[in-house]
């Protein structure tokens, strides 16, 4: 044993430790790092959740969308058929569905078709129309909003077109988001 101290002893015996001030030096830059991690991997995570959400939004207002040319390629059961179940009236300024905002059900109802009174009621409640309870789970991360526009007819073509605009609202974190998709559907004679 004796041997084995003297030589630590004397290997070891130039050699200084580190300073108090140099540790603390070198624990702020460890932790300073460790931080940057941390808020890196938070900031990650976000990200993730919000394209999520974005993703989902889309794919909604996609759903809403073939919804629509559904509607007008084989009626429905508000007994609005083909071009009049997307057309605006006074009493109904979106046809068949439903304008404003309003909670997402997993369950379109009884005709099959995002949006329409079937399935666009509000908040805590069931939608019934003509015999038909929707109580379907409410998605309650997103709300929807379906806009139905006439385009006025140039004097080269006379088929009717609407300019469909579904916009999806979320929110990531308290932040809200909104995602828009917009497309055109026309009134063509093989409708009728």
């Amino acid at each position: 044993m004796g041997k084995i101290k003297r030589l630590i002893k004397g290997k070891f015996k130039d050699q200084k430790g580190l300073t108090y001030i140099e540790v603390m030096i070198a624990i702020v830059i460890l932790t300073v790092g460790i931080l940057a991690q941390l808020s890196a991997l938070t900031f990650s995570m976000i990200r993730v959740r919000e394209n999520e959400q974005r993703n989902s939004a889309r794919q909604i207002a996609s759903s809403a969308i073939e919804s629509i040319f559904a509607a007008r390629d084989m009626g429905s059961a508000n007994g609005l058929n083909n071009w009049d179940a997307v057309n605006l009236s006074s009493t109904s300024p979106n046809g068949i569905f439903v304008p404003g905002w309003h909670p997402i059900r997993r369950d379109p109802g009884r005709d099959g078709i995002h949006g329409t009174s079937d399935d666009a009621c509000f908040y805590n409640s069931v939608c019934v129309v003509a015999g038909y309870t929707n109580s379907s789970e409410l998605d309650l991360d997103f709300e929807r909003e379906i806009l139905i526009t006439d385009i006025p007819e140039t004097g080269f073509s006379t088929v009717r077109k609407k300019r469909i605009d579904v916009k999806v609202r979320y929110f990531v974190g308290k932040l809200l988001r909104e995602e828009k998709i917009s497309t055109v559907i026309a009134d063509l004679p093989f409708y009728n």
